[in-house]
C-alpha cells in the first residue's frame, strides 16, 4: 500500500517559564524523535494516556504547530518547509476534526456560513458551486438541508460533531486528522459518529489519523494502531495483532483496562505511579518508572524497535534476544 504521509524524527518542545521572576526557561518535551508512516486509504489509530503527545502529533502533521523539528513528508513533500502559498494548497488536501464540537464552531455564524467560509478562503466564489458542495456534504454527514439556516447552539453534541465533520470535508480533502472526535459525546452517539466516519472513508476514499485514548473505539475503527507514551511510539501494528498479542508492557496495561464482560479482576494490570512530567522525562526507557517487568538495562539504555512481523514492532528490552532489531 502506498504511503501518503511519513514522519521522520519529529520532535516538539514547548518553552515554559520556571518562575514568575525568573528568566530561565524549561521545556515540555511533547514529542521525542517520532517516526511513523500513514498509508493511503487506511485509518491509523493513535492511542495513549492524556498528556502523552497524541494531539500534538495530530496538529503537527497539519502544521498547526510551528515549532516541530524533523520532517513531515506528504506525498514526498516536506510540509515543514512549505511557504504560505504551498501550505494553503496543502490545507485543501488535509483537514482536521477537533475534539470539542461545542467550541470548534463559531456561535455567531449560521451552519451555511460555517460551511461556506473554507470554500471562499480557498478561492471558490461561484454561488451555485458553493451551494452544491454544501448540500452534498451535509447530506453525506447525515443532516437535513434545513439545518443550514440555524446556529450551532441549536444542536446537540452529536449533531454539532456531524457539522464539524461536514466542515472538514467540504473542501474534498484526502487526509483527515480526527482528534478525539467522540470523547465529548454520549456512548450511543459515539457509535453513530464512528459509523459515519467509516462510511465517509469508503465513499470519499479518505485516509484518517484517528487520535483517541479509548482503545475500544480504536479497535473498532482502525486498520493499524500506534501506541504512544511520553512522546514516543512504543508499539505499532495491525489492529488485530495489537489486541491479540500486545508486546509492550504499556500496551498490555492499556488493553487490560478496556471494559469487558468476560474479563476477570485478575486480568487488570495496574500501573504504579503517575505519568512522569514531560518537563523531566525518565532517561533510557521512559516507561521504566512504571513498568511491572522493568529490568536494569531499562534504566540505562534506550530500547530500539524489535520486529515481530513485517507490520508489528515494539520498543522494549524484553525482546532483545528473541526478535529482530530494526
Amino acid at each position: 500500500m502506498q504511503k501518503l504521509l511519513e514522519i521522520k524524527n519529529l520532535s516538539v518542545k514547548y518553552p515554559v517559564c520556571s518562575g514568575f521572576l525568573s528568566n530561565s526557561k524549561e521545556f515540555i518535551h511533547a514529542l521525542d524523535n517520532v517516526n511513523l508512516e500513514i498509508k493511503k486509504g487506511e485509518i491509523l489509530g493513535l492511542v495513549g494516556e492524556s498528556g502523552c503527545g497524541k494531539s500534538t502529533l495530530g496538529k503537527s502533521v497539519l502544521r498547526l504547530i510551528e515549532q516541530p523539528e524533523g520532517e513531515i513528508l506528504y506525498n514526498g513533500e516536506n510540509i515543514l518547509s512549505m511557504n504560505r502559498s504551498e501550505l494553503k494548497n496543502f490545507r485543501k488536501k488535509a483537514q482536521m476534526i477537533f475534539q470539542n464540537p461545542y467550541s470548534s464552531l463559531d456561535p455567531r455564524m449560521t451552519i451555511y456560513d460555517i460551511l461556506r467560509e473554507p470554500l471562499v478562503v480557498h478561492g471558490i466564489r461561484d454561488k451555485n458551486e458553493i451551494k452544491e458542495r454544501i448540500l452534498r456534504i451535509i447530506q453525506l454527514s447525515g443532516l437535513d438541508e434545513e439545518v443550514l439556516r440555524r446556529y450551532p447552539h441549536e444542536f446537540s453534541g452529536g449533531q454539532r460533531q456531524r457539522i464539524a465533520i461536514a466542515r472538514a470535508l467540504v473542501l474534498e480533502p484526502e487526509f483527515l486528522v480526527a482528534d478525539e472526535p467522540v470523547s465529548a459525546l454520549d456512548v450511543s452517539i459515539q457509535a453513530q459518529i464512528i459509523k459515519l466516519l467509516l462510511d465517509l472513508k469508503e465513499k470519499l476514499n479518505l485516509t484518517i489519523l484517528f487520535v483517541s485514548h479509548d482503545l475500544g473505539v480504536v479497535k473498532y475503527i482502525s486498520d493499524r494502531i500506534a501506541v504512544m507514551y511520553l512522546g514516543n511510539i512504543v508499539e505499532l501494528g495491525e489492529s488485530d495483532e495489537i489486541f491479540k498479542n500486545p508486546r509492550h508492557p504499556y500496551t498490555e496495561a492499556l488493553i487490560s483496562a478496556v471494559p469487558s464482560v468476560v474479563k476477570q479482576h485478575d486480568d487488570f494490570i495496574r500501573l504504579e505511579g503517575d505519568l512522569p512530567s514531560p518537563k523531566n522525562p525518565p532517561c533510557a526507557c521512559k516507561f521504566h518508572t512504571r513498568c511491572p517487568k522493568v529490568m536494569e538495562i531499562c534504566r540505562k539504555i534506550t530500547p530500539e524497535n524489535a520486529e515481530f512481523s513485517k507490520t508489528h514492532f515494539a520498543k522494549c528490552h524484553l525482546y532483545d534476544m528473541t526478535a529482530g532489531r530494526v
